[in-house]
Parts: structure tokens; C-alpha cells; sequence
């Protein structure tokens, strides 16, 4: 029985050295799949680009004690090199963001026609696809292409990010400003 109340007691002394330990990674306020820094995006058959990613987040409603930090209330700032950035909003379990672009599918004869691309990716794998979706356009049907890609991390951003810029008022209905 003595063994017994020990093997509990030192469990319970190791669930408090756990616990105490957390509120040094709640003040990193890093949130698992919520991207920071600079990528290089590898697309299957297109190559790679870095891509810079950084979040802007609100503070939500805990229980009007502390704020809690959720990537629901995020969105990614994604900007491909070369390319004017993006916003991606969290869809299903996968951040997402699109471009419209007038020019970006080349036609067998060299001219250029419209097309979406859409990317999706996972924030924890890392792992994405890239959707092409033209109407009828170059003599073709319309249609869509999935293309896989990966993201891997290069280097941390260059430039500081405060990923909860908005300061919330205490109490019930909170304003941010």
C-alpha cells in the first residue's frame, strides 16, 4: 500500500513540475500551425520559391482572466517571392488563400489567359495542394489540375512580428483596438 501511495504521490509531484512549466510556453503565445517565418515552397513539377508567412491574430474570450490564443482567430500573411502577398484564413483543418490571376496559364499558341490558382496547406505536415481552375479558355474545356506541395522552414522572419497586434478591453463584450 506504502509503494502505492508513493508511485501516486510522485506521479502527482510530476503532473505539478509539468504544470508549472507551462506558463513560460503560454508567454511564447505559439500556437502549433500557425506559421512564422520564411518557407521554401517546393511545388511538385513548378519548382520552389520562399515564401515569407506570419500570423495576425486576436486575443479571444477565455473566462475574461487571461486571453487565449487560438489560430482560429489568426490569419497567415503569405507572401511568395516575386508575388504580391495573401491572406490565408483557416478552411476545414487547412490554411488557405487564392489568387485570381488575368495571365498566369500560357496557351499552346504563347498567349496568356486567366486562371485561379488556390493553395491549401496543413500548418503542423506541412504538406499542400495547389489547385489550377480555368474556365474555357485556349481552345480547351474548362478544368482543374491538383498539384502537391511541400513547405519547409528556412529561416525566421526578417523582420519582428507581434502576432496579437490588437490590445482587447477587459470584461464580457471586448473591443479591440
Amino acid at each position: 500500500m506504502k509503494t502505492i501511495a508513493r508511485a501516486l504521490a510522485a506521479v502527482g509531484l510530476a503532473g505539478m513540475a509539468l504544470a508549472g512549466a507551462s506558463p513560460a510556453q503560454a508567454d511564447d503565445h505559439k500556437v502549433p500551425g500557425v506559421l512564422e517565418g520564411v518557407y521554401t515552397a517546393n511545388i511538385d513539377g513548378q519548382g520552389t520559391s520562399d515564401w515569407t508567412i506570419f500570423p495576425s491574430c486576436v486575443p479571444t474570450v477565455g473566462d475574461l482572466r487571461e486571453p487565449l490564443y487560438i489560430p482560429v482567430s489568426c490569419r497567415l500573411h503569405v507572401i511568395p517571392a516575386g508575388r504580391q502577398g495573401a491572406d490565408a484564413r483557416m478552411v476545414g483543418d487547412r490554411w488557405t488563400f487564392q489568387y485570381n490571376e488575368t495571365d498566369s496559364k500560357t496557351c499552346p499558341d504563347g498567349s496568356k489567359a486567366a486562371q485561379t490558382e488556390i493553395y491549401s496547406f496543413d500548418g503542423i505536415t506541412l504538406v499542400g495542394t495547389l489547385k489550377l481552375i480555368h474556365g474555357e479558355v485556349c481552345g480547351e474545356q474548362p478544368g482543374m489540375t491538383t498539384i502537391p506541395f511541400t513547405l519547409a522552414f528556412k529561416a525566421p522572419p526578417p523582420i519582428p512580428i507581434d502576432n496579437y497586434p490588437l490590445i482587447c478591453e477587459p470584461g464580457g463584450l471586448r473591443r479591440c483596438f
